[in-house]
């Protein structure tokens, strides 16, 4: 059969890891949402999601799936497929919008539509390239129906055989795989059998362990026996000696309180000399104050002496009448009296100043 040109083959058009694909079920009824430009042409602005059926080389779209029960519903718009060119819009699509492909007559008119994800894409454009046969350039254009058809069934079996390769390479790789999950089987017990190993053998250690911990605890047993036994003497030396040094400790502990107190005696007596001092002070300071007034006293009473002799005097010479003379000495005499009287207050507040001030050896 003629080669159409730049045209993929049938066996390209699954999708990565569809091992299961079938060939014929590009052939079937399709059907899904699709999201359409609005106004027929790629000039549009406005998407509408409608409900699209293909079947045969007609592309038909219905507003839901409601409206679609049967071929015979009539469907709000069909796209005829037989002299139709299937192609993608590009990067970036038509305003902003991805996974988008164009249905392209030779007449002009053209039909944008639009898929969710890049997997339905590809499959509406592998059902729209398989359902009649579609051109997709300019040499197949000029190829007539049985061209195509006689084209259509070569890839077919091209893509069947290359079914057949892949499923045998899928049978080596199952097999590769059967190989390694035997081998990691065997790693898996091999695994078992060292954990199995490493629990005995911690069993093993640990025994040994508790084994060396009571030899051990037997030994230092026997050595602290051992010691007492041999040492038993210097023992009870030591301790005879750590008595006696308590005892002289408790003993000068006692001392030291007994000091203590002695102190504390002491200081209490010397804060009474010190008060007794401080108090035969004052004391003496107040004597020297009495005294000194005594002094002042006894100066005041020879000032009055003196000048009731004066007056005596003049009156003796003024030669006054004996009844006046005899009142002037009454006078006298009294006020001699009064005299001699303070002068013995003044002795005997002397003998009290006297009695009261300690002497040098009492302080």
């Amino acid at each position: 059969p003629p080669k159409r040109a730049a045209e993929r083959p049938l066996s390209a058009l699954f999708m990565p890891g569809d091992a299961d694909g079938d060939v014929e079920s590009l052939l079937q009824t399709r059907q899904g949402f699709l999201s359409k430009l609005g106004g027929g042409q790629e000039k549009g602005h406005k998407w509408n999601r409608r409900w699209f059926v293909l079947r045969d080389n007609i592309l038909m779209y219905f507003n839901s799936p409601k409206d679609f029960t049967g071929f015979r519903d009539k469907p709000s718009g069909v796209v005829l497929l037989e002299e139709a060119n299937v192609r993608e819009s590009g990067e970036g699509g038509y305003y902003g919008r991805p996974f988008t492909f164009v249905l392209s007559h030779s007449g002009g008119e053209s039909v944008v539509l639009a898929a969710e994800t890049e997997k339905e894409m590809v499959e509406w454009m592998q059902a729209v390239r398989t359902s009649r046969l579609c051109v997709t350039d300019a040499e197949a254009a000029a190829m007539s129906e049985a061209q195509r058809q006689q084209a259509a069934e070569a890839d077919i079996d091209a893509a069947v055989h290359r079914r057949a390769d892949a499923e045998a390479a899928l049978a080596t790789v199952d097999k590769e795989l059967s190989e390694v999950q035997k081998t990691h089987r065997e790693v898996e017990a091999e695994k078992e059998r060292a954990e199995k190993e490493l629990k005995e053998l911690m069993a093993r250690f640990k025994l040994r362990k508790s084994l060396l911990h009571w030899r051990h605890r037997k030994l230092t047993f026997s050595f602290r026996a051992l010691v007492t036994i041999v040492f038993e003497g210097r023992i009870d030396k030591a301790r005879g000696a750590k008595a006696s040094a308590d005892a002289r400790m408790a003993a000068a502990q006692q001392e030291l309180e007994a000091a203590s107190a002695a102190r504390q005696k002491a200081e209490v007596a010397k804060r009474k000399s010190e008060e007794m001092y401080v108090r035969e002070l004052e004391l003496k300071k107040q004597c020297e104050a009495e005294e000194r007034e005594g002094d002042r006293l006894a100066a005041h009473e020879a000032d009055l002496r003196a000048e009731a002799e004066q007056e005596v005097g003049v009156l003796k010479q003024a030669g006054l009448g004996k009844l006046s003379l005899d009142r002037e000495r009454q006078e006298c005499l009294d006020l001699r009296m009064q005299l001699e009287r303070c002068r013995a207050e003044g002795e005997l507040l002397q003998t009290k100043l006297k009695r009261r001030v300690p002497t040098g050896k009492s302080k």
